[in-house]
């Protein structure tokens, strides 16, 4: 009968290795107190897996905790253009869907925008002339979906304005997919012409 083999001797010279991963990383415009900021989202360049944008999204759409199963802002929609399919308008399907299709060698993860209302007296006004701007802007401009999150601070007891995030997909959506990636809405120039327009429709 043949000696049964170690299993320890087998494995023995295997090599066992995390991958390494592409963290996603943030560079912020703007500072907390202003009443537009900006944020670009980015990878390293490589081949390697990237940290995913889901983690990120989530935080936004639960800012009581992550690991509520239930999304705990104020509101949250996602913004598409008409023609569109439903199944985008649920947020996990789109974030995936968004990061299936993007090429491994990708270095443009998504832009963010926020803008603060100090002065608001109710969600609703905010809410809305956020939601038509970014559907303006960012939606029908240039074809890119926008996951669109509306922050009350005063709900948890905070002294922090009223804001609503918008989260910006660069990649314009189709009725058959994913196409051209905009990197540009996430460069300096990108976030100067998103300020401009803001602050022109929000007079």
């Amino acid at each position: 009968m043949p000696a049964k083999k170690n299993k320890a001797a087998s494995m023995s010279g295997a090599i066992v290795t995390a991958l390494p991963v592409r963290e996603l990383k943030a560079y912020y415009h703007g500072q907390p107190t202003e009443a537009f900021t900006s944020t670009r989202f980015y990878w390293a360049a490589g081949q390697q897996l990237r940290e995913s944008i889901a983690a990120h999204c989530l935080a936004k759409r639960r800012p009581a905790g992550a690991e509520s199963l239930v999304d705990t802002a104020a509101k949250v929609e996602v913004l598409l253009r008409p023609a569109i399919g439903e199944d985008y308008t649920d947020p996990d399907f789109l974030v995936q869907s968004y990061e299936q299709k993007l090429p491994i060698d990708e270095t443009a993860a998504l832009a963010q925008v926020t803008m603060r209302f100090p002065r608001a007296t109710n969600l609703h006004a905010p809410w809305e002339q956020a939601r038509c701007w970014l559907r303006s802007f960012y939606v029908q401009e240039h074809g890119v979906p926008v996951l669109a999150i509306l922050h009350a601070p005063h709900l948890a007891g905070s002294d922090s304005p009223v804001h609503v995030h918008g989260l910006v997909l660069m990649r314009r959506l189709s009725p058959f997919g994913w196409m051209c990636v905009h990197r540009e809405l996430a460069s300096d120039a990108g976030f100067a012409a998103a300020q401009a327009s803001w602050e022109q429709f929000s007079k």
